[in-house]
């Protein structure tokens, strides 16, 4: 793998430069892509994940799809499933990102990330109205009213 351009990626990811960091990730995960018979040590599903979720950022939606791919084939890695939530949460599909970010704590509960994003996304609060179903119309509407009156959820905050 181009460690040089991972790191790269990764760098212009965190500073918020998007256009910068899908190129890096793509020059990162053609070098892994390459390599895909060899020993990759799990870093293809990861740089995949992140190149898809630059793709999304930028707003290529091919990239949705790219970090199901990697999060379809990933057992051990929890930030492949943070990157899908985050993916998926830019593209307006809170409750998928929400799974993945649940499915990623089972498969990686060590993973601080994980964790930090599950908790700034207020996963599965207990029902405003008990006796009422949760998907009762009174429980989803007082429960976006509740889940909104904080600061607005970013795919950046959920990483950083």
């Amino acid at each position: 793998m181009d460690t040089e351009a991972y790191k790269k990626a990764m760098d212009a990811l965190k500073a918020g430069d998007y256009e910068v960091a899908e190129q890096a990730f793509k020059i990162a995960f053609d070098s892994v892509h390459e390599h895909i018979g060899l020993s990759n040590d799990g870093q293809y599903n990861n740089v995949q994940s992140y190149y898809g979720l630059a793709l999304v950022l930028n707003s290529n939606e091919q990239g949705l799809l790219l970090c199901r791919n990697a999060a379809n084939n990933e057992r051990l890695n929890g930030d492949v499933f943070l990157n899908l939530a985050c993916a998926e949460l830019e593209s307006d599909n809170r409750k998928r990102a929400i799974d993945m970010i649940q499915h990623g704590v089972k498969i990686d509960p060590g993973n601080d990330r994980l964790n930090r994003a599950c908790a700034r996304m207020e996963c599965r609060k207990k029902c405003c109205i008990g006796f009422l179903a949760r998907e009762h119309i009174l429980n989803r509407l007082l429960g976006r009213l509740r889940r909104g009156s904080g600061q607005a959820l970013t795919v950046h905050n959920l990483l950083y």
